[in-house]
């Protein structure tokens, strides 16, 4: 009766009510169930509905119950924070109903089964998805994450957070239209997962914080310009070897051997952010600049927040003054600088051979270091000390 009505309005009037539906929707503890049709009765009246949030929800599909219970076919964004699943295929079954998702996120999100067990039928939402993130989720297994991630054609940008009962032995990212990646495994120890292997050929920006795996592999990634990289196994040597186009770095790795193969090139590396927690940072540093000839800034700190530092191997300089050094770098920032032997040498050696140094900038507790590092010799006449 009503639709019989409606048709015999304006089309001008109907465009009007339609618009003045809403867009978004915000649904906090409600029961999302095929036995309760009222959350479905209303999800049926918001056609244009584009933005989606469930939030602490339970939803449920039991029985014989048809897949299509509802349509979100213009839904672009759904987050599900807190969310408890019941009933077989109740995630498939959910994101069956939105045919042009755009973004997914899973916050929390708990299942009286492993999530994303079921593969998905290859006209799933998850074609169209350019962003997931997935943030302590639970799978069936390292399969069930490759599956999912196979589903996602067109996906962009990807975040992952971990959690100790995720059931995933080996992360395997490999994702060919992958752009942006960030990885969050700082959560529970576990000695049974070895990390993570990422392969993503087009990837420009990577973030990872692994406070956990003794394993993490990078495939041949040129595109990346930008990455943050926090981890704490000994790494092989092939941690930032693929990574050779990149321009600005930010790397905190305990590794006794540099995490590159000898002969790597960063050619376009310009600015470098170290980590100074581990033992031999500054002939890591000391690797960089002689690999890095375009180098223009420099940034030492302690970024992982370690609550000490241990004693630094003795430094050593680089047999021949970096190309860096000579032409390119400019700023210099030194935060928690101490003023040791060790550091003192390094502070003196960067300072006497670069030439085209503008700003060097010192964090240092103790005023006596500054007086030191005011007597060093500098070969740049422009240069000027900050003491902070």
């Amino acid at each position: 009766m009503v639709r019989g009505r409606l048709n015999e309005l304006p089309d001008e009037l109907i465009l009007t009510i339609l618009s003045m539906l809403p867009t978004s929707l915000h649904l906090f503890s409600v029961n999302f169930s095929s036995d309760d049709e009222s959350v479905a009765s209303l999800l049926r009246i918001c056609p244009y509905l584009e933005y989606l949030v469930l939030h602490q929800t339970r939803y449920g599909v039991h029985g014989d119950f048809p897949l299509l219970w509802f349509s979100l076919s213009s839904l672009k964004s759904l987050y599900l924070c807190s969310v408890i699943f019941s009933g077989n295929n109740s995630v498939t079954r959910l994101l069956e109903s939105c045919p042009v998702l755009e973004s997914l996120v899973i916050n929390q999100t708990k299942c009286d089964y492993e999530m994303f067990e079921v593969v998905l039928p290859p006209r799933s939402c998850l074609s169209s998805l350019k962003t997931l993130h997935l943030l302590s989720v639970n799978f069936s297994g390292d399969e069930s994450v490759a599956k999912l991630l196979e589903s996602c054609k067109a996906l962009e940008d990807l975040v992952i957070a971990r959690t100790k009962d995720d059931n995933v032995w080996l992360f395997n990212v490999t994702v060919p239209t992958l752009k942006r990646l960030s990885i969050n495994n700082a959560k529970g120890k576990r000695v049974d997962a070895p990390g993570f292997v990422i392969n993503a050929p087009v990837l420009e920006r990577l973030n990872i914080k692994d406070t956990v795996s003794n394993f993490l592999m990078f495939g041949y990634m040129p595109e990346v310009t930008t990455a943050d990289i926090e981890v704490v196994c000994d790494q092989s040597e092939n941690l930032i070897g693929s990574l050779t186009f990149i321009q600005h770095l930010s790397l905190c790795s305990p590794t006794s051997k540099t995490p590159y193969t000898s002969g790597t090139v960063f050619f376009f590396l310009e600015r470098l952010e170290l980590c100074t927690c581990s033992t031999r940072w500054a002939n890591l540093l000391g690797s960089i600049l002689s690999d890095a000839p375009r180098l223009q800034s420099i940034k030492l700190t302690s970024k992982c927040g370690a609550p000490f530092k241990r004693p630094m191997e003795l430094w050593t300089e680089p047999t021949v003054v970096p190309e860096c050094l000579l032409k390119h770098l400019e700023i210099l920032e030194w935060r928690e600088y101490d003023g040791t032997e060790q550091e003192r040498k390094v502070a003196a050696y960067i300072l006497a051979n670069t030439t085209c140094l503008k700003m060097a900038t010192f964090s240092t507790r103790c005023g006596d270091k500054c007086t030191e590092l005011n007597k060093m010799f500098r070969v740049s006449e422009i240069c000027q000390l900050v003491f902070e």
